[in-house]
């Protein structure tokens, strides 16, 4: 029965030190090969759908971060960039940090994936709809990031990686320690980067007549992260947990850019941004019996940031506007979780409360100063049960319903609750054959800042595809009904086979529309309610080992395919940004007798065009492909050797907007080619 599997792992998980790990270096390739083992397995007996990503999959082509990683994940939605390099997947997804939402309250601040280095995680976890256990957020999946655990009674590990991007270097330094004394254990990890780029953005805009525009953008990127994790276990029935992060990031973007035409103009921008970002939560777990299990959590998290963003006109007419901007988050916690397995059944059930405080201010110099001030709140309550209920050997069910209440003021305030209910059922057609299939209802709330009617401008850069920002006080939550159908074959511990199915169908899908003021003659975009519509497609993945081939050979494989439909106003358009096709593609080799692995990855994205919205705008993006290779060389029992070439392809996204007005002529045409560039990185990891 599958929660007799599942229910051992929860009640030891962090009690006890695993041996597998403790054992001398010179096995560490068997453990990576155990680890791939267990991974295969707990996939395979876990009742509710889930991708698992092992950590040494994550670091091995080199990505400097957890946002980074995430775009190879195939389906996976990710929150917008500043740019178009957002990763395009099967609508909204939200992403945990080891149980806890990642998301940020400012459209400018750094996202918290940006700060978590692939060195400090464990796993990922990518659920493909939702469950009552966590939110019902669950809009297109559940990603949880699950942060290193201790393995070892006493470990020291650091990493420094080298590059360069184009002619700018880039440096990581990643060190980890720990350790057991007695009942108390500790994990304490340190990344700390300074990365550099430099980008070309090319955009061609025709109204009355051609420009050329050239945007040349360098980036600086600095970032210190600790994390702490602190472990007291008194006896085997009881365990108290500290986790901490502290994360100071500073980035500074300068952009000079050049327009040539009907007029000519040279501008140059600096947007600059700190960063300061705690997580922290305590929390203990007690085992009443052998089958009982009774866990709380304390949390507090806070992000501030303060943004200096100008913008100069050196010609025709020398001028200076300015803007900056402060956002507070600070979020409050508190939830309760109680297990229990009794006979064929496995229930959980809990509560959750947690209560957000956001402050904004923005002060803007356009020649004249304006201040703009907004507090925003939200109380958040939830409860939740779920059963897994095991018939026989190869069936299991797991219905659970959530309820969640969520009150907000925002200038205005909104009380909403609702019913999450979801079910998941597995069955085992043979040992190494599962058939899978889920139903969920998921929501997507608005965050506080898309409510937020706080102007974030961009300046002298605003056009098509750099428009102003603002919130919608009236948006209301997207809703959606969730199915999910999907056939697995695992080539026992080789590898895995997997296809399956999706569809939704969505309640006031919100999308984020650009209009034209013709009074100021710039460019705004804000989210709204755009319809009701459908989002349907299927899912491909393949991992195998092909050793009986050629000893060390392995392949992974993984596509989605979707398509979409919205009303609006009695109009059927696709969803906005929808990618029709995305795909990974890779092949490693490990030569055993020499300690090295060496592999390649294409990564591929498929365009969209979608037709004139109801505001006049079309968009339409080509398809692009990012090209990595990495190499890594075990050079004796303490040190690892690694070289990463990552975007050969030197890939361009290329996407074109028009705008109309309403008797349908064609007002503004505007193309941006953003280009990127190869990027090497060259690695020295050690393990005393």
């Amino acid at each position: 029965m599958t929660h007799r599997f599942l229910f051992p792992i929860l009640l030891t998980s962090g009690m006890s030190i695993s041996s597998v790990c403790a054992q001398e270096i010179l096995q560490l390739d068997k453990i990576e090969v155990q680890d791939t083992v267990q991974t295969l397995e707990e996939r395979k007996e876990n009742s509710i759908a889930k991708r698992i990503i092992r950590g040494e999959e994550l670091t091995q082509y080199g990505d400097q971060n957890a946002l980074e990683i995430l775009k190879r994940t195939p389906g996976v939605t990710i929150p917008e960039g500043k740019t178009k390099k957002g990763a395009p997947g099967k609508g909204y997804t939200v992403v945990l940090i080891d149980g806890e939402d990642a998301s940020t309250g400012s459209k400018r601040s750094p996202s918290p994936l940006e700060q978590i280095s692939p060195d400090m995680i464990e796993r990922i976890e990518v659920m493909t709809n939702g469950s009552a256990e966590y939110t019902a957020e669950a809009m297109g999946g559940i990603v949880n990031i699950v942060l290193k655990k201790l393995k070892s009674q006493g470990a020291t590990k650091a990493k420094l990686t080298l590059g360069s991007y184009k002619d700018r270097p880039l440096a990581t330094l990643y060190a980890q320690r720990e350790g057991k004394i007695d009942k108390f254990s500790y994990i304490v990890n340190a990344t700390v980067t300074d990365n550099k780029k430099s980008d070309t953005e090319n955009i061609d805009t025709y109204k009355t007549s051609a420009q050329h525009e050239v945007r040349d953008d360098k980036s600086n990127d600095k970032m210190l992260n600790v994390t702490t994790k602190l472990i007291y276990t008194p006896s085997s029935k009881e365990k108290y947990t500290y986790d901490g992060t502290l994360s100071l990031r500073n980035t500074q973007t300068d952009t000079d850019d050049s327009t040539s035409g009907s007029t000519n103009t040279v501008r140059k921008n600096i947007d600059k941004a700190n960063d300061v970002m705690i997580w922290s939560k305590i929390g203990g777990e007690y085992h009443l019996s052998g089958s009982e299990l009774l866990e709380w959590k304390l949390k507090f998290h806070q992000n501030k940031e303060k943004g200096e963003n100008s913008s100069e006109e050196i010609s025709p007419t020398p001028s200076l506007e300015t803007q900056n901007d402060t956002t507070l988050l600070r979020f409050y916690g508190a939830s309760t979780d109680y297990s229990i397995a009794k006979g064929d059944h496995f229930i959980k059930t809990g509560i959750e409360l947690k209560h957000v405080y956001q402050d904004n201010e923005v002060i803007l110099n356009t020649g004249t100063v304006s201040v703009d001030n907004l507090t925003l709140s939200e109380n958040r309550g939830a409860v939740y049960v779920q059963d897994e209920i095991s018939y026989g050997d190869n069936l299991v069910m797991t219905p659970g319903i959530r309820y969640e209440n969520v009150s907000r003021d925002f200038g205005q305030t909104s009380n909403i609750d609702y019913l999450a209910p979801s079910f998941h059922l597995l069955y085992k057609l043979t040992p190494n054959d599962n058939l899978r299939a889920s139903i969920a209802k998921t929501v997507r709330l608005p965050r506080l800042n898309d409510l937020a009617g706080t102007l974030v401008s961009s300046l002298y850069q605003n056009d098509i595809h750099h428009p102003d920002h603002i919130g919608n006080p009236d948006l209301k939550e997207e809703q959606a009904l969730s199915y999910e159908l999907r056939g697995e074959h695992f080539f026992g511990e080789n590898g895995i086979v997997s296809i399956g199915g999706f569809y939704r169908n969505i309640t006031d899908k919100i999308e984020t529309m650009t209009t034209f003021d013709s009074g100021s003659g710039r460019y705004l975009a804000r989210p709204y309610n755009a319809g009701n519509g459908q989002l349907w497609g299927s899912e491909f993945e393949l991992k195998k080992s092909l050793d009986a081939i050629v000893d060390g050979l392995g392949v992974f494989a993984n596509a989605t395919y979707q398509d979409s439909n919205i009303t609006v106003n009695g109009f059927t358009r696709p969803i906005k940004q929808t990618s029709n096709f995305l795909y990974n593609i890779g092949v490693d080799h490990t030569l055993k007798s020499s300690r090295i692995t060496y592999g390649a990855a294409y990564r591929y994205v498929g365009g969209y065009d979608d037709p004139i919205d109801e505001n006049g705008f079309s968009e339409s993006q080509k398809g692009y492909g990012v090209f990595d290779l990495y190499a890594t060389k075990r050079l004796n029992s303490t040190f690892k050797l690694g070289l990463n070439l990552k975007n050969i392809t030197s890939n361009t996204i290329a996407s074109t907007s028009k705008y109309y007005d309403t008797s349908g002529t064609l007002i503004e045409t505007q193309t941006d080619k953003e280009h990127s560039s190869p990027q090497i990185l060259l690695s020295l990891e050690g393990r005393w």
